[in-house]
């Protein structure tokens, strides 16, 4: 579900966009007919998979509580945890009109998770193995008055600003910010989405804040990106080198996998998530190769993109390569942001090709180590 979310997402966005990256080189709407009608359709896909990608991990993580601890469940036990995420996503409108948190329902799989682990744990809260109908009841009303909670105080906050506040998704302007803001920025962009949200760095680059603004003001009066004078930004550094495939450098993770890795599903699963990840999309190998929550890949996914940023902002402050100053079509090639930025220096790719060896270099040891533990799990079994 996730592989076809992803990919219908980069079919939508950087091939049926007009201002996607493919869709800029080739001019796909001018030539393909029906371009808005089939981008509409993919829209739908993704929207139903992975723009709802929260209220399945609900479902699922709901069903499973049960099932482990009760040795069966049945679906009344996952339908139970979506409706539960439902009632939280829940926005009403005066128009009366049914809406849902958008921004929850497609990176909302921490709180699904959450919102599935407590139904699950309230369902099996019995004293015998069947229980009668108003034992039951009493722990639907729980469970849906503790989600009604949650949502009244979402709309409370939201009414009073103070859930602006609290949220760390969304771009965040790095003008007049030093170097260590950007490093620790992006390491808690990437921590965040280890976890399964969203963080203070964006998927790509929307080069709208007032810093790639002043950089790209810069640029087109000296006619040159050199000496720009923001060198370290969230899209001179984490976007242009950090960002290869998507959150934790995933494109670097599928070439270590497809070189050291001897497990058929994990090769399988790398060589379909290649068409997102090349477009950026990390979504599938997050799931297909279970990066989400797992420990052993904690440590490389913040450190390879923190190594990359920091390898990168030296090569910047030597002035051995411009700022990528120049805006760049959605969804383009994590290695290509910084060449495309920079309108063509050959440093900068050159600098991408070299970060992506030393990337699957630094992720090798922690895939031969997952295949370790995944084996002696198996032989205890």
């Amino acid at each position: 579900m996730i592989l076809l979310g992803s990919s219908a997402e980069v079919l939508q966005f950087v091939f049926l966009t007009a201002s996607g990256y493919v869709a800029t080189i080739f001019n796909v709407p001018q030539w393909l007919p029906f371009d808005r009608e089939l981008s509409v359709l993919i829209g739908t896909v993704y929207h139903c998979t992975l723009g709802m990608v929260g209220l399945y991990s609900a479902y699922g993580t709901s069903y499973f509580t049960v099932k482990v601890y009760r040795r069966q469940s049945s679906p009344s036990a996952g339908l139970i945890g979506l409706l539960a995420f439902l009632m939280i996503a829940f926005e009403p409108r005066s128009c009366g009109r049914v809406t849902f948190n958008l921004p929850l329902m497609a990176e909302g799989l921490l709180v699904g998770v959450l919102v599935g682990y407590v139904c699950g744990r309230i369902l099996i809260a019995f004293k015998n193995q069947q229980t009668d109908w108003g034992e039951m009841m009493w722990r639907l009303a729980l469970i849906f008055a503790l989600a009604l909670s949650v949502n009244l105080l979402m709309s409370f906050l939201r009414r009073t600003g103070a859930l602006s506040i609290l949220t760390v998704s969304g771009p965040q302007p790095t003008s007049g910010h030093t170097l260590a803001f950007v490093l620790m920025m992006g390491a808690l962009t990437e921590l965040l989405s280890w976890i399964g949200i969203g963080g203070p760095f964006t998927a790509n680059p929307t080069f709208t804040d007032p810093a790639s603004i002043a950089n790209l003001n810069h640029a087109l009066k000296a006619g040159s990106p050199w000496n720009a004078p923001h060198l370290y930004t969230d899209t001179t550094l984490f976007h242009s080198f950090a960002n290869f495939g998507g959150n934790g450098v995933m494109l670097a993770l599928i070439i270590t996998i497809l070189i050291f890795s001897k497990r058929a599903d994990s090769r399988t699963v790398s060589k379909w998530s290649i068409f997102p990840a090349v477009f950026n999309s990390h979504y599938a190998m997050m799931v297909g190769i279970l990066v989400l929550f797992n420990p052993i890949f904690l440590l490389p996914f913040i450190l390879v993109p923190v190594v990359n940023m920091t390898i990168a902002a030296t090569l910047l402050a030597l002035h051995w390569l411009p700022a990528a100053v120049y805006p760049v079509p959605a969804g383009t090639p994590g290695p290509l942001i910084a060449f495309l930025g920079t309108n063509g220096n050959w440093v900068s790719l050159l600098l991408g090709i070299f970060l992506i060896v030393i990337d699957v270099l630094m992720y090798a040891p922690f895939i031969k180590l997952a295949e370790r533990v995944q084996k002696s799990a198996g032989e205890l079994k």
